[in-house]
């Protein structure tokens, strides 16, 4: 098919159809990745205020991360579904199709509103009995429900400011969510010291903290989308939604692998918190240690993440236009580019593991497990960088159960397997379950490769802007 995009282009709205496919790529990363820097600063003030400044700020540290897997667990299916229509969204800007976004961003908005409240009730009448299963205890367990039950009121500005963000990502503009984002992080710090601090309020300071500026930055995107003009103008009016039902089946075609995905990924660490939670029991401040070593983990890998989203769009708008040849580039130059970073990122965590590890704890078992994480798979996340970039991809090429099988292969036939069985057979060194991680990143990444390098990704690429 060839490029037939006539949609007029307006300032922040970035073509990916034409140009250098690297510069492209790496430019529309950079908001993405000062993005995910502000959005991880959230969680990582969370745990620098409550380590230092509360009486049981490990055991809040820990709560916050044994209770981020079953929160990603219900809001799964919400940010698969807001990727797939950031995907379609994409294709039809590449193909200038200004009436199929309108119909989109209508439809997966109609979805939000009317989803969310029952997740909202679910969630917090499950979440005790699910940290009861994974062997939370004692104050753990307390504080963990304190900060889910809190955390799940605001699930939909959550899910609305991601929808955003997906929306504009699919028009190719990644900055404006930058700068409510920004907004939000701001307040969610100030209001971290007023609730924690001042007022004392702990754990459920922290969450309130977030839900309040999550809700911020929403509202500034409605605005922003309401009002900016991008060549033709969306007008999003809740009274005057109008679903396209048929869009928002192949909406959920693209996005439904993802966010089952995204499910087996929480489950597969709701197990792992499970044995993390068991091995604790013997060994106190492995918990809090795997927590702590996990936002540096999370903080080290955003720029991956980043080219990994950014190439979602880039592939979405160039199968929309037709360009085949433009995809396979500007995909192997990402993939290069993912694996130069993680070298970089690599040899900058390392030696500086225990001065990181150090901003949220002072004591020196828990830096220890920190450490025994990040030395067994930090050298490793090469592999993860090329796994995420091919999966977004193909997500981008509307072929997103491929990714979906290799997240199930890697997590559940090797991942989690292998994290217990090392546990049961060398339980000398418990940070050696940690070496799982590598396994199930190498078995998973196996499937994806080969259906990338088969090509048959590309057989009827544009079909989901046609059947749109």
């Amino acid at each position: 098919m060839a490029n037939t995009n006539t949609a007029p282009k307006k300032r922040g709205a970035v073509d990916m159809t034409s140009g250098s496919p690297l510069k492209l790529i790496f430019m529309f990363a950079l908001p993405l990745l000062a993005g995910n820097i502000l959005q991880q600063a959230y969680s990582i003030t969370d745990a620098i205020i409550v380590g230092n400044f509360t009486e049981y700020g490990d055991d809040i540290i820990a709560a916050i991360g044994t209770s981020m897997p079953i929160l990603f667990l219900m809001m799964a299916l919400f940010f698969g579904i807001g990727q797939g229509a950031s995907i379609i969204i994409a294709q039809f800007y590449g193909a200038g199709d200004k009436e199929g976004i309108k119909r989109a961003v209508d439809t997966i908005y109609l979805f939000l509103i009317i989803a969310s409240i029952p997740l909202t009730i679910i969630g917090i009448l499950v979440c005790r009995p699910i940290l009861e299963l994974i062997n939370a205890e004692g104050r753990i367990l307390e504080y963990s429900t304190v900060y889910l039950g809190v955390t799940f009121i605001g699930i939909l500005p959550s899910f609305g400011f991601n929808l955003n963000a997906g929306i504009l990502n699919g028009l190719g503009n990644s900055k404006v969510s930058l700068l409510f984002l920004g907004v939000a992080t701001t307040l969610n710090i100030l209001l971290d010291l007023l609730f924690i601090i001042v007022l004392g309020w702990g754990v459920a300071g922290v969450a309130m903290a977030t839900v309040i500026a999550q809700s911020s930055a929403f509202i500034f995107g409605i605005i922003h989308i309401n009002r900016k003009d991008y060549g033709f103008k969306i007008s999003l009016n809740f009274r005057k939604i109008k679903p396209d039902f048929k869009l928002l089946k192949n909406v959920a075609r693209i996005g439904l692998p993802g966010g089952i995905q995204n499910m087996l990924f929480s489950l597969g660490f709701m197990f792992l918190f499970n044995l993390i939670n068991t091995i604790n029991m013997e060994y106190p401040g492995f918990t809090t240690g795997f927590t702590s070593a996990q936002k540096i983990d999370a903080f080290a890998f955003l720029p991956i993440m980043s080219f990994a989203a950014a190439v979602t769009t880039y592939v979405g708008q160039n199968i929309g236009a037709g360009n085949i040849d433009r995809v396979k580039k500007g995909v192997r130059m990402t993939c290069l580019l993912g694996i130069a970073s993680s070298v970089v990122i690599c040899a900058i965590v390392l030696p500086f593991s225990a001065n990181f590890l150090r901003l949220f704890t002072q004591t020196p078992e828990v830096i220890a497990f920190g450490q025994g994480y990040l030395y067994r798979m930090m050298p490793f996340i090469w592999i993860l960088a090329v796994h995420f970039i091919l999966s977004n991809a193909l997500r981008g090429a509307g072929r997103a159960m491929v990714p979906m099988l290799g997240s199930f292969i890697g997590l559940w036939l090797a991942r989690t397997p292998a994290a217990y069985l090392i546990a049961h057979f060398a339980p000398q060194n418990p940070s050696n379950v940690f070496f799982s991680f590598l396994i199930g990143w190498v078995t998973g990444l196996i499937p994806i490769l080969i259906y990338y390098f088969s090509g048959k990704w590309k057989d009827n690429a544009d079909r989901f802007v046609k059947k749109s």
